[in-house]
C-alpha cells in the first residue's frame, strides 16, 4: 500500500456525529494500491488541541492505517469481481461486444463490512464503486442506510468523472483537490448523507457548476 506522492489527506472535525467516517479515492488495478485522496470526518478527525502534538501524529498514523486497510480491501474486491467475470464465458462475450461497440465503461460496485475492533474500533461498512483504474469508497457507520450511502456514492462518483479525468488520468485528483473538496462540500457536507430528490440534485449541481467556474 502506498499513498501517492502529494496524496491529499484531510481531516474534518464536526460538532455533529458524522454518518460517513471517510471518503477515499484510490487506484484499483493489480499492483501497488495508491491512495490519491482521503478525507475523514467526525471522531476520526484530529481533535482540538492536538495540533503539533505527539497525540496528533499518532492519530494521523492510525487514520492512515484505516484508510490503507479500506483501500486494500476495495482493490481486493474489485480484483475478485474481475476474476469471476473473466470465468463467465457469457459475461466475457457481452463485455467484448460492448467494447467493440465503444460503449462507456460500466462501473463495478460493491459493499463490505469491517469487523468490530481494529482498525476502526467499531463496526463500519464500506460502499465502493470503481471504473477503469479509479475507485471511490465511503466508510459509514454501521447503522446507516446502505441504499442511501450507495446513492450518494454514485452521485459523487458521477460528478468526479464529469469534472476530473478520472478514467484516463486518476492522478488528476492530486492536481485539483479543490474540485474534489467542492463536490464533497455540496453532496456530503460535514460527512452527512443527504436524502435528495431529483430537483434538489439539479439545484446542487448548478450551484457546484457556478462554484467550479468561479462565478
Amino acid at each position: 500500500m502506498t499513498f501517492g506522492r502529494s496524496a491529499i489527506l484531510t481531516w474534518f472535525t464536526s460538532s455533529e456525529v458524522a454518518m460517513v467516517r471517510s471518503v477515499i479515492i484510490q487506484t484499483v488495478t493489480p499492483g501497488p494500491c495508491r491512495v490519491l485522496y482521503a478525507q475523514t470526518y467526525g471522531s476520526d478527525a484530529d481533535q482540538p488541541g492536538q495540533t503539533g502534538s505527539l497525540a496528533q501524529t499518532a492519530a494521523r498514523g492510525r487514520q492512515k492505517e484505516r484508510v490503507a486497510a479500506v483501500a486494500r480491501q476495495v482493490q481486493s474486491e474489485c480484483s475478485f469481481q474481475h476474476h469471476c467475470a473473466a470465468a463467465d464465458p457469457v459475461g466475457e462475450e457481452v463485455r467484448r461486444h460492448l467494447s467493440q461497440e465503444g460503449a462507456a465503461i460500466v462501473p463495478q460496485t460493491g459493499t463490505f463490512q469491517m469487523p468490530e475492533g481494529e482498525p476502526f474500533g467499531t463496526r463500519v461498512f464500506t460502499v465502493w464503486q470503481t471504473a477503469a483504474n479509479c475507485g471511490l469508497s465511503l466508510v459509514c457507520e454501521n447503522h446507516e442506510n446502505r441504499q442511501q450511502a450507495t446513492a450518494v456514492l454514485s452521485q459523487i462518483f458521477k460528478l468526479l468523472k464529469l469534472h476530473l479525468r478520472l478514467l484516463n488520468q486518476p492522478e488528476e485528483v492530486l492536481q485539483k483537490p479543490e474540485k474534489v473538496a467542492a463536490i464533497l462540500h455540496h453532496f456530503l457536507p460535514q460527512g452527512q448523507l443527504l436524502f435528495l430528490n431529483s430537483r434538489a440534485v439539479r439545484h446542487k449541481e448548478k450551484d457546484l457548476e457556478l462554484k467550479l467556474s468561479g462565478k
